[in-house]
């Protein structure tokens, strides 16, 4: 969430007129913890002592430096103002064209209510520490902060010259996903970010849906499905040189990790369902065979990146296919059930790649027009049906439709003996 740049006056200020405003609302301590410099502080019920240690111990499985040294308080409040869920607060001081490090500052973290144990709180916790990481190491790296950020490597790296990036949180034309400073906070917890802060969440195709009798999903926020906010912008770990320099800014010298191989898409293929709508088929090959990578596939209207809808989660030990759009199957006394899903105009289909160390990768990407799928479904359809039907005769129902196989060169294995995928990857399955 957005930075509130201070100076010790200003932060001394801020600080009275917060604690002011703690005392007017009436606001109950629920738990403190403190470790070395910093302390943790809960008007939450939902985090008391215990779960605060915890906490810290979240924070510390965040890549970190010395710029750890530097942050004061983490505070924890029930609700949230106007929406936001985090807010950090830096202390920096200009003196003879130099920036200094002050020591006090702090993040607020809210919702705490909500986000009420260690995974469902861990991704604002990075971000808002990503803050405060890459802040504090360009000025002690590069003597940059805000109103220089166009001069740092960071942006040159990153390939961001050129593009519509916002420097002033004031401007007009102000959007939050253009914000530099949102836009580094995103590849921190990318590249530095801990495991619980980039779960995945184990999303299950249309046909599993309903064989399973569940609902359809209500669009969680996951890792896997939003690994950031700015969707024009390619992925941190897609960008050569990016991770080393991350981790040099906090005094870490790395080795740029291998890149997965990205797949190749078959065609889209389409086929009636009971209801006489389209079940739609996706597959890709393998490259990784060797390597174990989790596969999620996303998809959204081409006009409009930012409602990405998840189509299915697997692994590179499974048949790489997916089924989407409608299903149909016909229960044990003969009733049918259907879950509808139709798609018209243009929609793009985006597969991204998380490999076993938790980076996230952008894989194939395919756009199609929907409604000629559609309207060439229904008329092959049409076309087998006024033709011979091989299946009639053998009393077989050619409406069903099962999960189309994968592609050839893949074969189903067992499960994996190195453990649960849960272990592996963090996928949280919906229960």
């Amino acid at each position: 969430m957005k930075i509130l740049k201070l100076n010790i006056l200003s932060i001394f200020f801020i600080i009275f007129i917060f604690k002011q405003n703690i005392l007017a609302q009436d606001l109950k301590v629920y738990g403190t913890y403190k470790a070395n410099k910093l302390t943790i502080t809960s008007y939450s019920k939902s985090w008391n002592n215990n779960m605060l240690k915890n906490l810290y111990a979240e924070l510390l499985n965040n890549s970190h430096g010395e710029e750890f040294n530097y942050l004061s308080n983490i505070y924890i409040y029930p609700d949230s103002p106007e929406g936001v869920n985090g807010l950090y607060y830096d202390n920096i001081i200009l003196e003879n064209d130099k920036y200094i490090l002050g020591e006090n500052a702090y993040i607020n973290i809210y919702n705490g209510e909500r986000f009420n144990t260690i995974p469902k709180i861990a991704y604002t916790l990075s971000h808002e520490y990503g803050h405060h990481y890459m802040i504090y190491n360009l000025i002690k790296n590069e003597n940059i902060y805000y109103n220089n950020l166009k001069e740092s490597n960071y942006v040159k790296i990153r390939g961001l010259e050129g593009v519509p990036v916002i420097y002033d949180v004031n401007s007009e034309d102000y959007l939050y996903h253009w914000d530099i400073i949102e836009i580094m906070a995103d590849d921190y917890v990318q590249l530095l970010g801990s495991s619980n802060a980039k779960l995945s969440y184990d999303y299950k195709s249309i046909d599993e849906i309903l064989k399973a009798d569940e609902n359809l999903y209500e669009n969680p926020s996951s890792f896997n499905l939003k690994p950031q906010l700015n969707p024009y912008i390619p992925l941190a770990a897609d960008i050569t040189g990016l991770y080393s320099y991350m981790f040099n800014l906090g005094g870490f010298k790395v080795k740029e990790p291998n890149k997965p191989k990205s797949p190749k898409f078959n065609n889209i293929t389409g086929s009636i369902t009971l209801n006489g709508e389209v079940t739609y088929n996706i597959s890709w090959n393998n490259p990784n065979k060797d390597e174990f990578i989790e596969y999620t596939l996303v998809m959204y209207p081409d006009n409009n990146p930012f409602v990405p809808y998840p189509l299915e989660t697997l692994t590179s030990k499974e048949p790489l296919n997916v089924s989407f759009g409608s299903y149909s199957i016909k229960d044990e006394n003969g009733s049918i059930k259907s879950i509808s899903e139709i798609y018209e105009g243009n929609y793009t289909l985006k597969l991204y790649m998380k490999s076993s160390s938790g980076l996230i990768y952008t894989g194939p990407i395919i756009t199609s027009d929907f409604t000629k799928l559609y309207q060439n479904t229904l008329l092959n359809n049409k076309n087998i049906k006024n033709g011979k039907d091989k299946d009639k005769d053998t009393g077989k129902n050619n409406n069903i439709i099962e999960k189309p196989s994968a592609s050839p060169d893949i074969k189903p294995i067992g499960p994996s003996s190195s453990g649960s995928l849960g272990d592996l990857f963090y996928i949280n399955s919906k229960k």
